[in-house]
């Protein structure tokens, strides 16, 4: 559905609530918009306000109007409905299928408007034949997994009935054997079960065919990234996969690749300093600039960005001259610095975009250097559904903690892997977990986990002792001694196990 946009102040939009319906004078000539809803924005960045427009006429002078200004006024808004709503971004609106990035008033867009749709139960998905599976096993007291019972799907006519029940009784034993235990230590099993593997691990970095400067940092390195929760990964890349109808298009993906890529008037021109003249001239390669998709108007309206400089055109136009309107050597030198990674078009961010294609499907895939979870996901051509980040921090910034922590359980997962080495997803699961469960990612050490636990002797133990101590002597803190570390320290059973079961004797008094 089309509406009109246009930016207005909080207190015209409360006075025209108080007088409906009202008449609105406005400065935009109207006459070929069509009548029905609009929203109004005070900031060109979140529209708070819709209104419901009865009709549009020429503007004439008359009693009852309200102006929106003084003079210039061009058209009349019957108004039947002034309301304020959840604030709708600039970002939800189109124009021709395309996203808006720079607002002007008065213009007419698309809204995409999100359908919410109540999710079946879990229980509705499974088939029938799985259904039935489930149901006969737990008619025998049997219960087993859904993605147990579609492996057994397909025994269940080839070995009979007899034959059947005899492999659910397999089946169940071999659950019953590998549940974990009451009280059993799961976190020190975990870590055993990630640690040895992890000293095999070697310390490389992969480079992509032919690219030198893309590197991805893999091995023993990544994996201390991830339980560090490092703020900034070494080597940040993105994999952007397009929408389905795109992504065999060599054409579409080249020109993404060439949007997508932070182009800076380095990488387009040569800058020449003139000290003489107290000036800079920018010299654009025409070859350069094709393979960028930059045009001279691109580097003007980036240019006309700075502040407290002044651009000339030379005669034939080749050339562009900027004077800073401070003359001094150092101020030149600051601008020549700043104009070299000023940047004309693309994201912020990603440095360098490769596509590789698919064997398996024939589609086209991004690879690139440098990461911006949030610009990426709102570029129309990408797939927003499958297009990830190695950054875990910006996962859990842009789209939750619950992606952070799949993100964390993936990317340790793929980093193993590649190494060779296996290690049960139950563990990884149990450190994305822990890692994540207070609601923002937290590093497993000092700073993290191990430096937020409730024992004092545990906290000592790990690192920094005497601060630890020192500090819990001060503030009068009681160590519970419930944990493992701790009753270690102090000759204790620890309270794991058999250690945690008490077990009393009462006999018989006769």
């Amino acid at each position: 559905m089309k509406y009109l946009l246009f930016k207005d102040t909080k207190k015209n939009m409360e006075m025209l609530r108080k007088d409906l319906p009202a008449r609105y004078a406005v400065e935009a000539d109207l006459k070929d918009c069509p009548a029905g809803a609009a929203y109004v924005t005070n900031d060109k960045k979140n529209f708070i306000y819709r209104i419901k427009i009865e009709s549009i006429s020429p503007y004439k002078d008359q009693e009852g109007l309200f102006k929106k200004r003084q003079t210039g006024l061009k058209s009349i808004l019957e108004l039947s409905l002034v309301e304020p709503v959840e604030p709708v971004p600039l970002s939800e609106f189109k124009v021709s299928g395309k996203k808006i990035k720079e607002f002007a008033d008065f213009t007419v867009a698309d809204l995409e408007k999100t359908e919410f749709k109540e999710k079946k139960s879990y229980s509705d998905d499974i088939p029938k034949e799985i259904s039935e599976i489930i149901s006969i096993a737990s008619k025998r007291g049997i219960s087993i997994p859904v993605s147990v019972a579609e492996d057994l799907a397909k025994y269940r006519t080839e070995i009979g009935k007899e034959g059947f029940n005899k492999l659910l009784e397999r089946v169940y034993q071999d659950l019953e054997t590998k549940m974990i235990d009451p009280h059993e230590a799961v976190g020190i099993i975990a870590a055993q079960s990630i640690g040895e593997p992890g000293t095999q691990m070697t310390m490389r970095t992969f480079h992509f065919a032919g690219v030198r400067e893309m590197n991805v940092t893999l091995g023993l390195p990544r994996l201390i990234e991830i339980v560090d929760a490092r703020r900034i990964p070494s080597t940040p890349s993105m994999t952007i996969y397009m929408k389905p109808e795109l992504e065999k298009s060599e054409e579409a993906v080249l020109n993404l690749v060439k949007e997508l890529e932070n182009t800076t008037i380095i990488d387009v021109a040569d800058i020449v300093t003139d000290i003489e003249q107290m000036t800079l001239s920018i010299v654009p390669t025409a070859r350069k600039m094709n393979e960028r998709l930059v045009k001279h108007s691109d580097i003007s309206e980036a240019l006309a960005k700075v502040k407290g400089i002044t651009v000339m055109h030379d005669e034939e136009g080749k050339e562009i001259i900027l004077k800073p309107q401070q003359e001094s050597f150092k101020r030149l030198y600051q601008l020549q610095e700043q104009i070299k990674v000023l940047t004309i078009k693309g994201i912020p961010g990603i440095k360098r975009a490769i596509t590789r294609k698919d064997p398996s499907t024939e589609a086209f895939i991004i690879y690139t250097q440098g990461s911006n979870l949030k610009e990426v996901l709102e570029v129309d051509q990408v797939d927003s559904t499958r297009t990830f980040t190695n950054d875990i921090i910006e996962i859990a910034n842009v789209l939750g903690i619950e992606a952070a922590r799949n993100a964390i359980f993936n990317e340790s997962e793929r980093t193993l892997s590649e190494q060779g080495l296996e290690v049960d997803q139950r563990h990884l699961m149990l450190v994305a977990d822990m890692m994540t469960f207070g609601g923002n990612v937290r590093a497993v050490g000092r700073q993290g986990i191990s430096g937020r636990k409730s024992s004092v002797l545990a906290r000592a133990a790990f690192e920094i002792t005497t601060k630890h101590l020192l500090r819990a002597g001060l503030l009068g803190e009681i160590d519970p001694l419930t944990g493992v570390a701790e009753n270690i320290i102090v000759g204790q059973p620890i309270t794991l196990g058999t250690g945690a079961v008490n077990l009393v004797y009462k006999f018989n008094r006769k």
